[in-house]
């Protein structure tokens, strides 16, 4: 480990308190897992984006794997242990934009306590998404939870249209080092922590350097994962063999909270030519104040019409760009 690392480990544990009182994070959300796959598989990659309903994942078992020896382990242990614990404790309002290399409308997501919003408006061309008649032209979407009638429940909402729909919630969880450690599809940074602690124990992360992000001066976690089933064994699937994803945490060692996060993800068409995609998601801690709290929650506009289950999807996350 280099020099600079050291010194931005001893400056983490000078500043990090651990005696915070603070609300726990997020715990679910309203795409479920079996919808986010549907959307995978209907999503055709003709002429432009493979589109799939989910950002990439961090680390699970990679045939392989280098040792990363006892002292960089000892660090990536220390770092990991820091975000996860900061993940939990923060009461600030966790804001997230990700964009995509894919030209899809960037998502923006707001984060507190127990609720969460996530948004997406601008244009998505019809030949992106052409399973997908929901997901063409103008779309904005709202997906999180909402209080409806004094309780909180989770909802989709389609404001283009003025219908809502009640979803059930998401509760994902690692299972241990064989299983994706996936940190973004239906999670935010609040529910990171448990796949974060994972990854460490299947050593698929480690400290690999500092990078400035924004004028910080950040410790970079690196980790990788290799699905052998992404696409399965359908006889329609667009694309063929693994999907590999690596992906980069920069992580404050003021706080131990990540300002960025970056995946890149790669697999092949079924006719064999390379795809490719990078995913990008800023973090930053709002003040919990009213106006700022009153994000992580879904509007329910009156006069919206409620529809069946499963009428429409909502933030749309692109794995890949297509040629």
């Amino acid at each position: 480990m280099n020099r600079a690392v050291e010194d931005l480990l001893r400056e983490g544990l000078d500043r990090l308190t651990s005696d915070a009182q603070v609300p726990p994070g997020v715990t679910g959300k309203a795409r479920t897992h079996l919808r986010r796959k549907k959307i995978a598989v209907r999503a055709a990659l003709v002429g432009g984006a493979a589109a799939v309903a989910t950002a990439a994942v961090v680390a699970a078992t990679v045939p392989g794997r280098v040792d990363p020896g006892p002292f960089h382990a000892r660090a990536a242990a220390y770092v990991v242990t820091r975000v996860a614990n900061a993940l939990a404790a923060t009461n600030k309002v966790v804001y997230t934009r990700t964009t995509f290399s894919a030209p899809f409308p960037p998502v923006e997501a707001w984060y507190h306590g127990n609720g969460f919003r996530q948004i997406q408006s601008g244009y998505i061309a019809p030949a992106l998404m052409p399973r997908s008649p929901w997901a063409q032209g103008q779309v904005s979407w709202g997906v999180g939870t909402a209080v409806f009638h004094g309780r909180q429940i989770y909802v989709r909402v389609d404001y283009r249209r003025y219908e809502w729909y009640r979803s059930p919630p998401l509760d994902l969880a690692p299972d241990g080092c064989t299983t994706r450690l996936d940190i973004v599809e239906g999670n935010g940074p609040p529910d990171w922590a448990p796949y974060l602690r994972q990854a460490l124990s299947c050593g698929m992360v480690k400290v690999a350097g500092h990078a400035w992000v924004g004028g910080v001066r950040t410790i970079r976690l690196a980790g990788s994962q290799a699905d052998p089933h992404f696409w399965g064994n359908r006889p329609g699937a667009e694309g063929l063999g693994p999907m590999r994803v690596d992906v980069a945490f920069y992580v404050n060692p003021a706080t131990y909270l990540p300002v960025l996060v970056v995946w890149h993800n790669s697999s092949h068409w079924k006719g064999g030519k390379v795809l490719r995609g990078t995913v990008r998601q800023q973090v930053r801690l709002l003040p919990p104040t009213p106006g700022n709290t009153a994000k992580a929650e879904v509007a329910m506009p009156a006069g919206f019409r409620k529809v069946r289950s499963d009428a429409f999807g909502g933030p749309v996350w692109p794995y890949f760009t297509g040629d």
